[in-house]
């Protein structure tokens, strides 16, 4: 967890804050909600790249019309267990919790379904969904793809989009299980947070224009794949297999061709892909008593001087306790432009508590 100078808000009124900043620009009311929902969700986890640092992101590309403030979100069942979402332009969030909607209705009908959303935009955490899915009593995996920021294993110029995947299992008696991760060894928006933070890369994360590794954020212009400069080639694997469910499966660009994201243009259409199983249609009864038991087996096992074995997701459950206890931060730079923002669109600026030493993702 990265630690920065801010402020805290109590998650609700992040979340109405979010949201009104957003309708200010013209965004409808259901998209608002589903984005603001996203959005603090994945901050009240700790994963303040892809929280509500996001918004002046979101909101420069509605300013913009990079993205359709008001979509007409549609479903449509295309066989027994599969149904196409299509985003009508907008954000993808409001689109993303419609897919996973219609697939866990195919799904406890048919045992598993799979949902792909086309027209869509940048849609968050993708962790965001597949837990919304596991806490419904699904096993899910979701994974979306993005603009050229990544360089393919071997090469110097980026060519895949970090493209995360997100995997989700519930568990008994605690949250569900949750691997949510980019495909490249870090997110965009960690660079964009470093930045902002004034605190340098890990080694071996990004590159500069000239292809070569750097840990300055201000230089950084692409990413290296999961597995670093030597074994890059799992992670560009893995950002293959989500181009090809995400773009080839929703008829959108990928990647290399895709319109970036930033700055003034076109707008993007990307794709998203989610898989949902119902565990009762496989493991006649037996599905949680077996987690359990991986779960408990694993925190069991020894550990490194100083360290903890944990399951996927484990550090982020400690992180929203804390957060629900303390309130949601926010990095100085972010609040400020959030304030200012709320100035031109007249939305009420909530109080907010000084942090001086805070934790984020």
């Amino acid at each position: 967890m990265e630690r920065f100078d801010g402020v805290r808000l109590q998650r609700a009124v992040l979340e109405d804050f979010a949201a009104a900043l957003l309708r200010g620009v013209g965004m409808s009311e259901d998209s608002a909600a589903a984005t603001s929902r996203a959005m603090t969700d994945a901050s009240a986890r700790g994963v303040d790249t892809h929280g509500v640092r996001l918004i002046p992101f979101y909101l420069d590309q509605l300013q913009n019309g990079r993205v359709n403030p008001a979509p007409a979100v549609t479903a449509t069942r295309t066989a027994p267990s599969c149904v196409v979402v299509d985003a009508d332009g907008g954000l993808g969030h409001l689109a993303s919790y419609r897919a996973i909607d219609e697939a866990a209705t195919l799904a406890e009908e048919t045992g598993l379904a799979a949902a792909v959303v086309t027209r869509s935009s940048h849609h968050g955490a993708t962790g965001v969904y597949t837990l919304a899915a596991a806490k419904r009593g699904f096993v899910a995996f979701g994974c979306t793809h993005a603009d050229a920021l990544v360089v393919p294993h071997g090469g110097v110029k980026p060519f895949f989009g970090t493209n995360p995947i997100s995997f989700a299992a519930p568990a008994r008696d605690e949250e569900p299980v949750l691997l949510d991760m980019a495909t490249s060894a870090i997110p965009l928006n960690r660079v964009h947070l470093r930045r902002d933070t004034g605190t340098p890369l890990p080694p071996e994360v990004a590159v500069g224009d000239d292809g070569i590794a750097t840990t300055d954020p201000h230089v950084a212009t692409g990413l290296i794949p999961v597995g670093g400069l030597g074994y890059g080639y799992k992670g560009a694997g893995l950002a293959m297999m989500v181009e090809i469910l995400c773009a080839s499966l929703t008829g959108m660009s990928h990647g290399h061709r895709m319109t970036k994201f930033t700055g003034p243009g076109e707008p993007v259409h990307i794709g998203h892909f989610f898989l949902l199983l119902k565990p009762q249609a496989f493991a006649a009864g037996g599905y949680e008593s077996s987690l359990a038991a991986i779960l408990e087996d694993l925190r069991a096992q020894p550990a490194q001087p100083g360290q903890e074995v944990m399951a996927p997701g484990d550090p982020e459950k400690r992180e929203a306790a804390e957060r629900e206890r303390l309130g949601m931060p926010l990095d100085r730079r972010t609040w400020e432009r959030l304030v200012a923002f709320a100035g031109t669109v007249g939305a009420p600026v909530p109080e907010a508590s000084v942090d001086g030493d805070r934790s984020g993702a």
